[in-house]
């Protein structure tokens, strides 16, 4: 009789845990929009892993260059620091500046910002998403002339 009790015991604690560990697994996108919770990490380390093609970061919002959250700036740094590169597209029929370290100049802060944080976040899961992953960021200009990023590209990286 305790045998079965404890067998009944057993049942009732396995069907409670399988009943709690039953959440829906989103497929990977190619598109991840931004917002500031662990689910964007998820979603996007999802698709970083799964997709093949370039993986876009849309925003709700807009957001300036020297305002990328924290939780994107994560996304970034691990670029960096796993060997890839992030270049910035200027929006279309701009003048590109000749000098690289113009760009740089404009964007120090956002810069600054990702080597601060690579201390901060859990470097090998991040880093084995995006190990074989370039960043673009793309800007643009709203109607007030104001320059804001449009989407960010992760795409494959150069093998060259």
């Amino acid at each position: 009789m305790i045998k079965i009790m404890i067998l009944c015991i057993y049942a009732l604690i396995f069907s409670l845990f399988s009943a709690c560990s039953t959440t829906s697994i989103e497929p990977a996108k190619p598109v991840v929009t931004f917002i500031d919770l662990q689910k964007f990490d998820d979603q996007l380390g999802l698709s970083l892993s799964n997709v093949k093609e370039p993986v876009f970061v849309n925003f709700y919002s807009p957001i300036t260059p020297n305002e990328i959250p924290p939780r994107m700036q994560k996304w970034l740094a691990a670029v960096e620091k796993s060997g890839g590169r992030i270049d910035i597209t200027s929006p279309e029929g701009e003048p590109t500046p000749k000098d690289p370290t113009i760009i740089f100049s404009i964007f120090g802060s956002m810069f600054s910002g990702i080597k601060a944080l690579i201390a901060e976040f859990d470097e090998i899961s991040m880093e084995n998403t995006t190990k074989s992953r370039d960043a673009n960021i793309l800007l643009a200009r709203n109607t007030q002339g104001d320059l804001y990023i449009q989407k960010i590209e992760f795409k494959k990286r150069d093998t060259k």
